[in-house]
């Protein structure tokens, strides 16, 4: 993927594919949205930020050909960062599935609809990944809405499927997409 360059609201937004010297930044950005304890099902404390540990992860998504780990940069430094994990199974090798965190002042400026669009752009001309998956909570409107821009289709919905710390249950969707 070619890198590219967007302006946004808050300056330009430069899409890059990722690289493991990115990894403190990776594990930054990732424990920041974790704290917010609203959009994934791991919760901070539970994420290993060692940088060995995601530097081993990011480096087997930059070697797979069916994985791929995208970034996303602004002057004030990493606002978002995609990774795509391909199966590593031979029935699943076919399959990426999708993660995407923005930092939270960088929500709303077009850093997911970058990511996404360089996302699209990769698989379409990857030959090991003809679908693109992904496991969303089914009240994170946004990103629903996100995803289902860029072809996203909802192929089943898990009730009930997290429980929050107060007791209450989340449902989780299944997203994808034939790329």
């Amino acid at each position: 993927m070619e890198p590219r360059r967007l302006e946004t609201p808050l300056g330009p937004l430069d899409v890059r594919v990722g690289r493991v010297a990115d990894v403190e930044h990776y594990c930054a950005l990732k424990a920041d949205v974790l704290a917010e304890e609203t959009w994934f099902i791991t919760e901070v404390d539970e994420f290993d930020a060692s940088e060995g540990l995601n530097a081993r992860l990011l480096t087997s998504l930059l070697e797979g050909d069916n994985s791929c780990f995208l970034t996303a940069w602004m002057a004030g430094g990493l606002a978002g960062m995609l990774l795509v994990q391909g199966g590593h199974l031979r029935r699943t090798q076919h399959v990426g599935r999708l993660e995407i965190y923005v930092g939270e002042e960088c929500r709303g400026i077009g850093v997911g609809r970058a990511l996404m669009e360089a996302v699209i752009d990769w698989a379409s001309s990857s030959d090991a990944v003809s679908k693109l998956s992904l496991a969303v909570f089914a009240d994170n409107k946004a990103a629903v809405r996100l995803y289902e821009r860029f072809g996203f289709e909802i192929e089943g919905r898990r009730p009930n499927e997290y429980r929050l710390a107060d007791g209450s249950y989340l449902d989780d969707l299944l997203m994808s997409r034939p790329v």
